[in-house]
């Protein structure tokens, strides 16, 4: 799998997020609690920037029509198996690396509980 080079990690504070390009790709970056997660930037309703959204905890609202993400997932709360590209990420030398090629993405496996709230099925790839 491939690494691409995307920014400094001091570019995203917790809390935060950045749009970046990762080869061909569009990639939206959050930083949850200092662990740096990388999206798909295209809400999957109308395609806006997720980047450009509200992050709230681990959750990012679509600034276009307020469709929500759990971004340790990529999966849509309200209908989890609907889901944007979820990016493995590392980090190394204080640089954010983004994973490129088909090892180095994934669709969410999430499932909904009656709190509304996406849970993350898997574990987090996130250095």
């Amino acid at each position: 799998m491939e690494f691409v080079d995307v920014c400094a990690l001091d570019s995203i504070a917790p809390g935060t997020s950045r749009a970046v390009r990762a080869g061909d790709r569009d990639v939206a970056l959050f930083n949850v609690d200092g662990t740096v997660h990388a999206l798909e930037n295209a809400c999957r309703h109308a395609g806006a920037a997720l980047a450009g959204g509200k992050l709230c905890g681990r959750v990012v609202a679509c600034p276009a029509h307020g469709w929500k993400y759990d971004v340790t997932t990529g999966a849509l709360l309200v209908a989890p198996t609907l889901s944007v590209t979820r990016y493995r990420v590392r980090v190394a030398d204080g640089r954010v690396l983004v994973g490129t090629g088909e090892a180095g993405v994934s669709r969410s496996t999430a499932s909904c509980p009656p709190n509304g709230l996406a849970v993350q099925s898997q574990p987090s790839t996130a250095a």
